[in-house]
């Protein structure tokens, strides 16, 4: 595990999710995806949590909208653009976004796992192992009592 939690927003601009896939100090496989429920520094609710090569695949199709007309709806991806590039999803330095793509806005909502597995801040570690093997995880969330 690390800290702090590399998180994105349901609703994530473009080059916030470009910068965090290319940050080659963070090479994660999975992000939780977290929706704010006040302005102060509360810290966000768990949604869903989204893998990094769905994420290559939205960039590549580029998934996304315009600032400004956010109210548009999307292009719509199929279950056999996902399985196109499996199982080698190119590496995100093959995905080019433009400046003007990089302000743009993606809704994750769609794409993401509504409900990855979690455990509460106090669960032990060797619970969490055996969780690991014997579902074999790659992905579990640490949460607290309000699913933060």
């Amino acid at each position: 595990m690390s800290s702090p939690v590399t998180c994105l927003n349901r609703i994530e601009k473009v080059g916030t999710i470009v910068d965090i896939l290319s940050n080659t100090s963070t090479n994660h496989n999975g992000f939780p995806v977290v929706v704010q429920v006040s302005a102060d520094d509360e810290p966000a609710k768990l949604c869903g949590l989204i893998l990094r090569s769905q994420l290559i695949v939205l960039l590549k199709h580029k998934v996304f909208v315009e600032l400004a007309r956010t109210r548009l709806t999307q292009r719509k991806l199929q279950l056999k653009d996902f399985r196109d590039a499996y199982p080698r999803f190119p590496p995100i330095q093959s995905i080019h976004v433009s400046q003007d793509e990089r302000e743009c806005m993606m809704d994750l909502t769609e794409f993401m796992n509504p409900t990855p597995y979690t455990v509460p801040l106090e669960t032990s570690l060797p619970r969490v192992f055996k969780l690991f093997r014997a579902l074999g995880l790659r992905h579990l969330v640490v949460v607290d009592d309000e699913n933060r």
